[in-house]
């Protein structure tokens, strides 16, 4: 019995067992199939909504194909905020954005010397001070010294001019880029009792020696020395702000050429995991070690490390922004535009969208089919942006002349980011533009929107007007900052630059090292090319000075009085140095104000004299008590520089860096005595300058033939270019400005249009009463000008918080500037009143009985 119930207990538990596994089972298969059936939901899903997509563009399509002025208007307004913002973008990206084209470039750095005490920030690095950071810093991978080291290119033709730098051999593989062809430079190349090797760039390679292979190996004569090409660079090499022609060795060694001055540009590369900031206190470290260890040349200097890319776009970075930011409210205006043209469309469309409501569409059927509206007209303006965009940056290429390129400026073209983001732009604007008309339309009540009362009143006018109202703030703002620059550039190009700029010739040039090593030869070499221009008809007056004005170029040092003894750079008074020849200040139209100008009796074996400008002269009556003509100064201007020196003339102030900067204390050194390298001569002619250039470089080859020239341009040329950047800034500021205004004004008159003859029964009403066509006129006058005040208060106020970023950028001129300010406020009342006077005239003409007749 007992075995015959643990048998029967047995086979119940086995069955129940198997019951529940085959229910389990069954649940399984069951959910499979609902996890199945929901996948082919979610599949019908997507292509229903896909397929009702299609629909509602192609609807779209028919609908403004029905409507074409509205469609063109919408298009063209969008496609103008699309097509500016992508154009700017497009010198973002490329300037800004990118990086740089080396490998892991976020580990690029440079290196400058810093003396915040007397306002020097990131100056060049003295020689020793390089050679102590690269021993004693632990934070870097390597670091190397730049210099700038011009080229004459001879024995192939015609002397051609390259820029060149001199580099450290490390150079190269510290940005991570190596020649295409060859070889880069090894250790201890170019030093004593070593040939002279090159590398050129890509395009010498192409336009001097055609692209031949054979290249390498070849001797060429550079400044008159044998040198040896031993590498070609790849085609696609850039550097950020100016890519050269040919590169040097440049060895630098502890002797008396390094000890003194500061003229390198150091570029590092960061150690893996090392910080910026931990890289900056290491070499801080070492700058206080330096600066104890030799107090009187580095006292009071300090370091800083900068990211390569940083520094190169450090004074573009701004303008671009503020740029950015005024296409970013165009686009804005536009949208605004675009949104009033809806909701006014919207109200015609209402019994439409009722029926719809009535046949059983849901809100966010309609929702879909209006957006769906507003994506097409977004699609169509981008397609027209980037147009738009394409000749924006083709013009921006004509408008920024070569020798003021903007950093990275061959990077700058239109590519696929740039088409995703306008791509993306033009989404975001659909939403922006489209969402709240198409909220509004969605909310219609059909039983009320089917009664004929209903339609005039579905959308709500103070939309219209708070639209209208925001265009003409964001417009204000736009012709604030571009009123601003206006002002200031005015200011600027009236600034005197204490220098006559008419019919004068520059020319730039570089001696041959290997000819003219001895300063002796090199003084009368300089004499006797002056001579022979001087000779040619036309020519009034020719001299030379190391640095032009206004190419934010110059020289620094310091000095004492004779009896002081020798200067002391960490502590002594310092001022600005400009080389310049006997004849300089007369070509350049500068006037003496005391004593003599650097004449026939100043050669190389007289007694030293300098010239000063008047803000030294006052510097140097103020600290020393006592007037500048006759003192004799020691001043630290080399080795070869026969101290003391004497003070023979004063000359009027004149801004060397540029128009912005004023005049700084300056010492003139004669050219004759103590002669540089390398500079630039001003001819005076009679006429027109430029029909003496080929005489005046005809001459300079009478006296060398292999002597090189570039940069051939006049006077007037320099100071253009010089204000090229802010005048760039002006011209794309008041571009956007001037479309700001027009859309604005575009938005004006359609919403006040569109009011005046949403009330035509109550206008005819009043006319029928006696109401004057004067009147009428001035009714719907007051509801333009309501809707300017009231933006121009807004954008007022905006105005004097946001343009405020353009401090920094303006010469002479305030944020708050009331002239600007009142202007600015009386063109888009002006302008807003006259948009408004076309419908007003419209409707000041209505008949009123014919308007009673159709009621």
């Amino acid at each position: 019995m007992f075995w015959r119930r643990k048998r029967e207990q047995d086979l119940d538990r086995e069955l129940r067992d198997h019951l529940e596994l085959e229910a389990a089972e069954a649940d399984r298969r069951a959910l499979g199939n609902i996890a199945l059936l929901k996948e082919d939901v979610r599949e019908a899903w997507g292509w229903l909504w896909l397929d009702r997509l299609w629909q509602d563009a192609c609807y779209a399509i028919r609908g403004l194909r029905k409507s074409p002025a509205f469609a063109a208007t919408a298009v063209l307004s969008l496609a103008l905020g699309i097509g500016a913002n992508a154009a700017i973008f497009t010198v973002v990206n490329a300037v800004l954005l990118k990086p740089l084209p080396f490998p892991q470039p976020d580990r690029l750095v440079q290196l400058w010397e810093t003396k915040p005490a007397q306002g020097y920030f990131r100056n060049v690095v003295n020689g020793f001070n390089f050679l102590d950071w690269r021993e004693r810093t632990h934070s870097f991978e390597d670091m190397a010294a730049v210099s700038i080291f011009p080229g004459n290119l001879t024995g192939l033709g015609d002397p051609v001019a390259l820029d060149g730098r001199a580099v450290s051999p490390e150079y190269f593989s510290i940005l991570g880029v190596f020649p295409a062809l060859g070889r880069p430079f090894s250790a201890g190349e170019g030093g004593p009792g070593r040939s002279n090797v090159v590398i050129v760039s890509f395009g010498v390679w192409q336009r001097q020696f055609g692209g031949d292979r054979s290249v390498l190996g070849l001797q060429v004569t550079l400044n008159g020395s044998p040198a040896t090409i031993v590498g070609v660079m790849p085609r696609d090499f850039t550097l950020p702000q100016s890519t050269p022609d040919l590169w040097m060795p440049l060895p630098i060694v502890r002797s008396p050429q390094w000890e003194g001055g500061r003229n390198l540009t150091v570029v590092a590369r960061l150690k893996p995991h090392v910080t910026r900031k931990q890289a900056e206190d290491d070499l801080k470290s070492v700058a206080a070690q330096l600066a104890r260890e030799r107090p009187g040349y580095d006292g009071g200097w300090s370091a800083e490390v900068v990211p390569m890319l940083a520094d190169s776009t450090r004074n573009v970075r701004l303008p671009l922004l503020v740029l950015l930011a005024a296409v970013g409210l165009v686009l804005l205006i536009a949208c605004a535009n675009v949104a009033n043209l809806l909701l006014m469309r919207s109200s015609n469309r209402a019994r439409e969208i009722a029926v719809r409501a009535a046949l059983g569409a849901g809100r966010h059927r309609l929702l879909q089919q209006l957006l769906a509206e507003s994506l097409v007209l977004a699609l169509a303006a981008c397609a027209v942006g980037l147009l738009v965009a394409y000749g924006g940056v083709r013009a921006l290429f004509a408008i920024v002349p070569a020798q003021n390129q903007l950093p990275r400026m061959e990077a700058i073209h239109i590519d696929g980011s740039i088409l995703f983001f306008a791509l993306g732009l033009s989404i975001l604007t659909a939403a922006i533009f489209g969402w709240i008309p198409s909220l509004q339309v969605s909310r219609i009540h059909p039983h009320q929107a089917l009664r004929q009362s209903a339609i005039r009143t579905t959308s709500k006018s103070a939309f219209r007007h708070g639209i209208v109202v925001a265009e003409i703030a964001l417009s204000l703002i736009l012709l604030v900052g571009a009123g601003l620059m206006l002002r200031s550039f005015y200011r600027l190009i009236s600034v005197n630059p204490g220098f006559e700029t008419q019919r004068i010739l520059t020319l730039k040039m570089f001696t041959s090292p290997a000819k003219y090593l001895q300063p002796r030869k090199r003084a009368g070499y300089f004499a006797h090319v002056l001579d022979e221009i001087r000779t040619i008809p036309g020519v009034r007056e020719a001299g030379s000075a190391h640095f032009l004005p206004l190419q934010e170029n110059n020289s620094g040092s310091c000095f004492d009085l004779a009896e002081q003894g020798p200067p002391t750079p960490s502590t002594s008074p310092d001022a600005d140095f400009l080389v310049i020849s006997p004849g300089y200040f007369q070509a350049m139209g500068t006037p003496l104000v005391g004593g003599r100008h650097f004449d026939a009796r100043d050669t190389f074996d007289s007694a030293s004299v300098i010239m000063v400008n008047q803000e030294f002269a006052r510097r140097f009556a103020e600290r020393f008590g006592r007037q500048a003509v006759g003192q004799r100064l020691n001043v630290c201007w080399g080795a070869e520089f026969r101290n003391p020196a004497e003070i023979v003339g004063v000359v009027a102030d004149a801004r060397q860096d540029d128009l912005q900067t004023p005049a700084r204390a300056t010492i003139f050194v004669n050219n004759f005595q103590s002669p540089m390298f390398f500079a630039q001569l001003v001819v005076r002619a009679s006429g027109d300058p430029l029909q003496i250039a080929l005489s005046v470089q005809t001459a300079i080859h009478r006296v060398d033939r292999d002597q090189a020239v570039t940069h051939v341009e006049t006077m007037d040329q320099v100071v253009s270019d010089s204000v090229a950047q802010p005048r760039l800034q002006l011209i794309l500021l008041g571009i956007f400005g001037a479309l700001a205004g027009l859309l604005a004004t575009i938005g004006v008159y359609g919403v006040v249009s569109y009011s005046a003859a949403q009330r035509t029964r109550e206008i005819g009403i009043r006319m029928a009463l006696g109401a004057l066509p004067g009147d009428v006129r001035s009714l719907v006058l007051r509801e333009g000008a309501l809707l300017a005040a009231a933006g121009a208060a807004i954008g007022l106020a905006g105005a004097l918080g946001l343009t405020r970023v353009l401090r920094s950028l303006l010469f002479e001129t305030t944020p708050t500037d009331p002239a600007t300010l009142t202007a600015a406020v009386l063109a888009v009342l002006v302008v807003a009143l006259l948009a408004t006077l076309i419908p007003a005239n419209r409707a000041a003409r209505t008949d009123p009985m014919a308007t009673l007749r159709c009621e």
